[in-house]
């Protein structure tokens, strides 16, 4: 789609649209769990390990510094903005009408975005990468092509990129040409689901290309390892445990279709209704290649999933970034129904899902909000009880030793799979690390983490001190701060313990 007058005030619409999804994001600025590391990361190259070359460029050359409030979820706007109109240009949907505006907020505010809208260091790259998946497809949705063609090149190099800013584009891609080539048959007889679908194929299998060739460049430069991301990938769990798998993958479907609390803290009973409704209305108004459509609608739903089969049915939900195309899919086909009654049906049930969407989203405000206060608090006081205990020195840089963590306790939900209402204080069991860094942000600046020849030597000490916030948890020793937070000592405690225990 070229920019040209008509779709300008549209643009300001649908980005309107956005800011009321996400108003306390853009609004406020609550650090999440990671973003304290983020946000003294001097090196990009963080996400050459992890395969996404993509990010790196964009961190590295365009948003040098990702934690930052406003612009980062700005950016994720202005790309879903982009996205939507290259889909609905590729379409052929030249005017809108409020089903468009309306099914843009399932576009852009389905809560699994919530997931990775709540890391700054993340969300203005994923923006982008949505913006690349939609053009690489618009460009082939045009017109015939050949592989060897500017344009097919060009959507080729555009979904590349999208994939090595965020791997779960590619599963994206395949879903949202699902979505294109279903709508195009159903506005256009002449369009061709089967035909569609195989261009959709080669594009994919480009892309991944394009991508696996970026990242052998790109991983050639460093050396490094990343332990997390090692460990999502276990293809040969599927093979040893299959119905382990297959079980994991269920239970996580089930969870973000809204099927039960476990993922957003709110049943999202609206979602499977308009998912039936919309299934249907595929089948019967498709005037050819119906059970094509069909299926390969359904199909859309269980994409966005297929990275779970590698990772041994687990991965986060926030890499679900293929799942609000689907669902906006069976959603845009209900609502514009030529059938009164599936349209009337699914209105007020787009209407009931957008409020859900609400709720959801301000708990997770509610959340990030308070266990802020807790922990801006916690760190004045722990650094108030250290200014005045023996041996302080403030123009002296002490390394903490943590022992425990302090619990962030709320009647608000804390989705499990989110760092929301979660404190830096109880992350990882204490983390030194994460709690210095997060202290350095507030001001505190002569704090740091410890090594491990640090942790052992004050881990006996810190087992025997009194728990926060009892006179005598916290001690100075040289340059050592020493805290206990909790009872419960944290896997490195535990290790740190073993290792004296063995001396």
């Amino acid at each position: 789609m070229l920019i040209r007058p008509s779709t300008i005030r549209p643009a300001i619409t649908f980005f309107a649209i956005f800011v009321a999804m996400y108003f306390s994001e853009l609004a406020s600025f609550s650090l999440s769990v990671d973003e304290e590391v983020a946000a003294f990361r001097t090196d990009a190259s963080i996400w050459i390990v992890q395969g996404r070359w993509g990010a790196y460029l964009i961190e590295r050359f365009l948003i040098t510094h990702p934690v930052m409030p406003l612009l980062a979820p700005a950016v994720f706007g202005a790309g879903c903005v982009a996205a939507y109109l290259l889909v609905m240009d590729a379409i052929g949907k030249d005017e809108f009408t409020v089903p468009e505006y309306a099914c843009f907020a399932v576009f852009c505010g389905f809560p699994s975005w919530f997931f990775i809208v709540e890391f700054y260091s993340n969300i203005a790259a994923v923006g982008i990468g949505l913006f690349a998946t939609a053009l690489a497809l618009w460009l082939i949705a045009q017109t015939d092509f050949s592989l060897r063609s500017p344009r097919f090149l060009g959507a080729v190099a555009a979904g590349g990129f999208a994939i090595s800013i965020y791997q779960s584009f590619a599963p994206a891609i395949l879903v949202l040409g699902i979505a294109i080539s279903i709508l195009q048959a159903r506005g256009d007889t002449e369009k061709s689901v089967p035909k569609f679908l195989l261009r959709v194929g080669i594009l994919l299998a480009g892309a991944i290309l394009f991508y696996a060739m970026g990242n052998a460049i790109f991983r050639s430069f460093t050396s490094m390892r990343n332990e997390y991301f090692d460990s999502l990938s276990q293809p040969g769990f599927l093979f040893q445990h299959p119905v382990i798998v297959i079980e994991r993958v269920l239970q996580a479907m089930g969870g973000a279709y809204g099927l039960d609390k476990g993922t957003y803290a709110v049943v999202l009973w609206t979602i499977p209704l308009m998912l039936s409704l919309g299934g249907w209305e595929i089948f019967r108004g498709s005037t050819h290649s119906r059970l094509l459509s069909t299926a390969a609608a359904f199909v859309s739903l269980l994409v966005p999933f297929s990275l779970h089969f590698l990772a041994a049915g687990n991965m986060p939900v926030r890499s679900l970034v293929g799942l609000p195309i689907a669902v906006w899919l069976f959603v845009y086909v209900a609502v514009t129904s030529k059938n009164s009654r599936i349209r009337t049906a699914s209105a007020v049930l787009l209407a009931v899902a957008l409020f859900q969407f609400q709720v959801i989203q301000n708990y997770r405000q509610a959340s990030s909000y308070l266990v802020d206060k807790h922990d801006t608090l916690l760190a004045g006081a722990i650094y108030d009880r250290l200014s005045v205990t023996p041996g302080f020195d403030a123009k002296r840089t002490y390394a903490l030793s943590v022992f425990g963590a302090q619990p962030f306790v709320t009647n608000y939900p804390r989705p499990p799979d989110s760092t929301v209402g979660h404190s830096f204080f109880e992350w990882d069991g204490g983390n030194p690390w994460r709690i210095a860094y997060y202290m350095k942000l507030l001001g505190y600046s002569n704090l740091n983490g410890t090594s491990e020849d640090q942790v052992d030597q004050t881990i006996v000490r810190l087992s025997t001190m009194p728990i926060w916030p009892a006179p005598g948890s916290v001690e100075i020793k040289d340059n050592i701060a020493l805290i206990r937070l909790g009872e419960t000592p944290s896997y490195a405690n535990q290790q740190a313990l073993a290792r004296m225990a063995n001396r």
